[in-house]
């Protein structure tokens, strides 16, 4: 922090920052929406993402909806802030192209008191989370508003998210791809491969026939993604923890070159998408921070 500046880090539920952490490193969440299938309300403070893949395990028949954080949520986010002292927010958004997220915290931020900057993060889930943690970081630290920005920002576009799934299934029910291609994977033990583009939208890139070549592929992109040193890596795991070794092996005989960041798991906003048995892998850039 500089002379009198306060800063705040604010983000979505889509990160899958725990109460617990996001109490720890002074950040403030604001919730989605969630709806279940017994007609519920409730959101991803409340429903974790222990709770989903309880649910999602046991069969569930019909999956939870969501809906992004209004407006609304946002201007009593930034007024509770300011009202506690904060002299500027750091937004840290969903990305983009993916969910209106971003936009109603800009459309928040418009009338209000003190200067808010927001980062569209062209992320999801952790991806959102390293981000944020970063910008905490770089102001725990000591830095300016502005240097929290573009500290906060290099790490952003540092960041890779490529993860495979187990079965187009949930992407079917969930209405991100045809039945016609889950039957037709199913059949011929496809595993897509999926990356997070740089504008923040997600797409497959390779279909692999098997989990083995599917796991193999993942590393091989990894290592393409971190040229020179410096990079670290988490691994997104929904809802089989054994994983984490299977795809640690991969990275191994792939010579992949990072310092492992640990596991975490996926929460309900993509895990309704991706169904059980993702993996992914995240890797990213952490900068020296500047001296102060």
């Amino acid at each position: 922090m500089r002379g009198n500046e306060k800063i705040a880090i604010v983000t979505d539920g889509c990160c899958d920052i725990g109460s617990g952490e996001a109490a720890r490193r002074d950040i403030t969440v604001v919730p989605i929406g969630i709806l279940l299938g017994d007609g519920t309300q409730t959101d991803s403070a409340r429903f974790t993402a222990k709770d989903f893949w309880d649910a999602v395990l046991a069969d569930i028949d019909e999956l939870p909806k969501t809906w992004m954080p209004s407006p609304t949520q946002f201007r009593e986010a930034y007024e509770r802030l300011a009202d506690e002292g904060a002299t500027h927010i750091l937004v840290v958004a969903m990305s983009s192209g993916l969910s209106g997220t971003c936009e109603a915290a800009r459309q928040a931020a418009a009338d209000a008191s003190l200067p808010i900057e927001i980062i569209d993060t062209h992320a999801v889930t952790r991806g959102i989370a390293i981000i944020a943690l970063a910008a905490a970081e770089a102001r725990d630290a000591g830095l300016s508003f502005e240097e929290v920005v573009a500290y906060t920002s290099a790490v952003r576009n540092s960041l890779h998210i490529n993860f495979v799934v187990d079965s187009l299934e949930y992407l079917v029910r969930g209405g991100r791809a045809g039945k016609s291609a889950q039957v037709l994977a199913s059949a011929l033990n496809i595993k897509p491969v999926l990356r997070v583009f740089e504008d923040g939208h997600i797409d497959p890139y390779k279909k692999c026939r098997g989990a083995k070549k599917a796991f193999a592929e993942l590393a091989k992109r990894a290592v393409e993604d971190t040229p020179g040193e410096g990079w670290h890596y988490s691994l997104a795991i929904t809802s089989k923890p054994e994983l984490e070794a299977t795809i640690n092996e991969a990275l191994a005989k792939a010579d992949f070159k990072a310092s492992y960041d640990g596991p975490f798991q996926v929460g309900i906003v993509v895990g309704i998408y991706c169904g059980p048995a993702t993996i992914g892998i995240l890797t990213y850039r952490r900068p020296p921070l500047p001296q102060v």
